[in-house]
């Protein structure tokens, strides 16, 4: 009878490392395209009381980092900074909660933005220097089948201001690439 069950351990351990694999390559995957994404009902009611809160109040930076928690899309975390620029007193730097919801969206960003949006991103809002290699090796790995030379010229942008000169410099070169120069 043991005999039947001998090669049971060996299906299982099989069966765990595809799932991992699996898990692993959804992970890698595109996002979901921006005409699919939607800002949900939820979202757009935090956006509101961020509106209706006292500039600069610990009750409006405390709704940015609410959206910032709920946000599930692209499209969403664009709304979540674009809705935070003014809201964290400027200052001799950014505070915790504004380092907090930065960190946040950045990552949420990269697993969940599409390739313009993360150029968007990365162009327009500041980005802590230790997610921007990070960052913009997402772009790259995004861009990997564009044949357009402008999303390329737009990654080297991105990569400029984020200050990755080595990835900068390989956005230029595949830009080049394909502009045929």
């Amino acid at each position: 009878m043991w005999r039947r069950f001998r090669g049971v351990p060996v299906v299982l351990m099989v069966a765990w490392n595809l799932a991992s694999c699996d898990t692993a390559a959804r992970s890698a995957a595109a996002p979901a395209p921006e005409a699919e994404q939607v800002v949900s009902a939820a979202m757009k009611k935090l956006y509101m009381a961020a509106s209706a809160a006292a500039p600069q109040s610990a009750a409006q930076q405390e709704v940015i980092l609410q959206m910032a928690e709920q946000a599930s899309s692209g499209k969403e975390l664009l709304l979540v900074v674009r809705a935070a620029v003014g809201v964290f007193p400027a200052g001799s730097g950014p505070q915790r909660a504004e380092r907090q919801m930065r960190s946040m969206v950045t990552a949420k960003m990269m697993d969940l933005g599409t390739l313009d949006q993360l150029i968007e991103y990365g162009t327009e809002y500041p980005i802590d220097p230790e997610s921007a290699r990070p960052f913009v090796q997402r772009m790259l790995q995004l861009g990997d089948n564009n044949s357009d030379p402008r999303v390329w010229h737009g990654i080297r942008v991105a990569a400029f201001r984020l200050k990755v000169g080595d990835l900068e410099r390989q956005a230029e070169v595949r830009g080049d690439q394909l502009a045929g120069r």
